[in-house]
């Protein structure tokens, strides 16, 4: 579910308890929800936390569906998520997997991109409850 990719490590700042993220543990990467232990490790020392590169298959699990008529398929894809915000816009969570399979999600107000782009999970669950008050589930 978890693809291991070694970007900068991540700042305790960033995260809320439930965020997902990578931990090295000796010579294995695992994938762990965000919980008290973790903000003491990350004060301590935070080599060892990598965030969650995203991926089509986390999209899928947070109920984003895939726009089978967008004009650049096959190349690259893009992921629909209708946010349950009240009120009469059009409040969407849009994610885009370009050619070069690089992931990125941002928020969209009535087709109007409000929000920079995003390549990690825990910044995709931040985003969601920012905009929501709720946690983004991921179907796992």
């Amino acid at each position: 579910m978890f693809a291991i990719y070694f970007y900068p490590m991540i700042k305790a700042q960033e995260l809320r308890l439930g965020n997902y993220l990578l931990k090295k543990i000796n010579t294995r990467i695992v994938a762990v929800r965000c919980d008290y232990t973790h903000f003491e490790l990350l004060a301590k020392d935070s080599k060892d936390f990598y965030p969650v590169v995203l991926q089509a298959t986390h999209l899928e699990k947070a109920g984003f569906i895939e726009n089978k008529k967008y004009p650049l398929l096959p190349e690259a894809r893009e992921f629909v998520l209708a946010l349950p915000v009240k009120g009469s816009q059009q409040n969407e969570i849009k994610a885009y997997i370009k050619n070069n399979k690089e992931c990125f999600a941002r928020a969209v107000l009535n087709n109007l991109p409000i929000s920079n782009n995003i390549y990690h999970l825990h910044q995709l669950q931040n985003l969601y409850h920012a905009l929501t008050g709720s946690e983004l589930h991921l179907l796992v």
